[in-house]
């Protein structure tokens, strides 16, 4: 466990070790005495960050089967996915819920401290060896907590994975089911304590806090020392404590440890490959992706397939709104086609084209929510973002298109327009179509919300509206304005 007061680094020091930090760092970070190899260190190390972002209609076991099959080596059975499966849901005492949806805004599911479980089982079932965990207890009450810890005590024990927790402030019950113990402190991040958890109160004594009589949490105690600022502060004497008692036999520890080499990510993954499938595995991936990019676009598109069937009000959005206007449109200008040309004529084909445009809107939410959680699996090398992508074009983007097509055509049968007239309208409503989804899916895609990517979106459609022959012609436009049709 890290611990630390609030500032001191606990979370910085967690993304370093993990490969998740961004921002520039120095150092070197060592596996088995080897330098990290960035291609192949995502395939033994897993990463469960503080969100529980995952699809509302998704159910639990279904959550944990896609992070297995995703990570699981080539040529493993059903059976054995099935199996860990199984072992994961019993573990974290999901079983009871394991065909509940994990829930949301708009779909009720189970309870938040349920929820963390299976994100922490999720990142369980990449069956890694190096296990990171970002404040896995936050925002659960003490009782949640514990079973969160104590169910991850369990599994991790059994599958002998190294698992390092960045908690804040546990309760005593939470503290004693850790190993391992480092203390921070901050103004700026230092270290004041690593060690074991047994031995932090005997060597706070040595450097002279003996832990009060009256203190329930020992780790209560140790953070209201190392947070500056406090009464108790007492952060620059254990940094100064800890430079001169543990550090020199750390420093050894860690250069005699690096002197005794043992097995490469290459090797790991090579052993874990051999014991996959009964000594039938398929061929080695030796890459950030345990499975092939047709294995990933198929478990993402089953599970599109599966989420917007079960999505009455996507549905709605996406195909009932598209139709149900097309009969609103149909029965208002019904019969405008067998007449003569005239002013309501243009305005029906403006109407219906001005339209469809818009039916991308309310989508922008959804498709915000969809790439927090791409960018979140992505991030765990469960797929490639261009699987993501061609399953969005695949499902999504057909189903709209679809919808947007029956609008039209429910519009001609009711407008009388002759049918030699029917080609160039679907052309230009479903040129018109694939622009403006393609327009909100670059606003959402640089958005940082979705009222951002509204504000972005508003202004494309305002230009095209005015610039578009109908409102304004590029002979009433100003001239330093006429480019704009050639883009409109």
């Amino acid at each position: 466990a890290i611990m630390g007061p609030s500032g001191c680094g606990k979370s910085t020091l967690l993304d370093m070790l993990a490969m998740k930090k961004t921002a520039a760092y120095d150092g070197h970070v060592f596996v088995n005495g080897h330098l990290r190899d960035p291609k192949l260190f995502p395939r033994i190390a897993a990463y469960v960050g503080q969100e529980d972002d995952m699809p509302g209609h998704w159910k639990v076991r279904e959550a944990l089967e896609f992070n297995v099959r995703l990570k699981q080596q080539p040529g493993a059975s059903r059976k054995e996915a099935a199996e860990l499966i199984d072992q994961l849901l019993d573990s974290f005492g999901l079983a009871g819920v394991a065909d509940t949806y994990i829930g949301g805004a708009q779909v009720r599911g189970i309870s938040g401290g349920q929820r963390r479980r299976v994100t922490l089982a999720r990142g369980v079932a990449a069956q890694a060896s190096l296990l990171f965990c970002d404040e896995p207890t936050s925002g659960l009450s003490a009782t949640d907590a514990e079973l969160c810890v104590r169910a991850l005590q369990d599994i991790t024990k059994r599958l002998n994975v190294l698992t390092l927790i960045v908690i804040h402030q546990p309760r005593k019950e939470v503290a004693q089911l850790f190993d391992r113990l480092m203390l921070l402190t901050s103004n700026p991040g230092r270290m004041a304590y690593f060690g074991t958890m047994e031995e932090a109160t005997p060597y706070f004594e040595l450097c002279g806090f003996p832990m009060p009589v009256q203190a329930a949490n020992a780790t209560d105690y140790y953070l209201d020392l190392l947070t500056p600022g406090t009464v108790q502060d007492a952060s620059d004497v254990l940094v100064e404590a800890f430079a001169a008692k543990q550090r020199p036999g750390l420093d050894a520890e860690v250069q005699l440890e690096l002197g005794k080499q043992g097995c490469t990510a290459q090797d790991m993954l090579r052993m874990a490959h051999e014991n996959a499938g009964g000594g039938k595995a398929g061929k080695l991936r030796l890459g950030p992706y345990a499975v092939s990019f047709w294995s990933q676009l198929t478990m993402l598109l089953r599970r599109r397939v599966g989420l917007t069937l079960r999505n009455p009000l996507g549905l709605g959005v996406q195909v009932g709104m598209p139709i149900g206007v097309g009969l609103l449109l149909g029965i208002v200008f019904k019969g405008v086609g067998a007449r003569d040309f005239c002013i309501q004529t243009l305005l029906f084909v403006f109407v219906v084209l001005v339209l469809l445009s818009l039916y991308g809107l309310p989508l922008l939410p959804t498709i915000i929510d969809e790439r927090r959680i791409m960018k979140l699996e992505t991030s765990e090398r469960l797929y490639m973002e261009s699987a993501h992508i061609l399953s969005t074009l695949l499902v999504t983007v057909p189903l709209s298109l679809l919808a947007a097509i029956m609008e039209v055509l429910i519009i001609c049968v009711f407008s009388g327009l002759p049918t030699e007239y029917w080609p160039t309208i679907f052309f230009w409503a479903c040129l018109l179509f694939l622009v403006f989804d393609a327009v909100f899916q670059l606003c959402a895609a640089v958005a940082a919300d979705a009222e951002q990517a509204l504000g972005l979106a508003l202004p494309f459609l305002i230009i095209f509206m005015l610039f578009n022959g109908l409102v304004v012609s590029p002979t009433t436009a100003p001239a330093f304005l006429r480019w704009i049709f050639e883009i409109s």
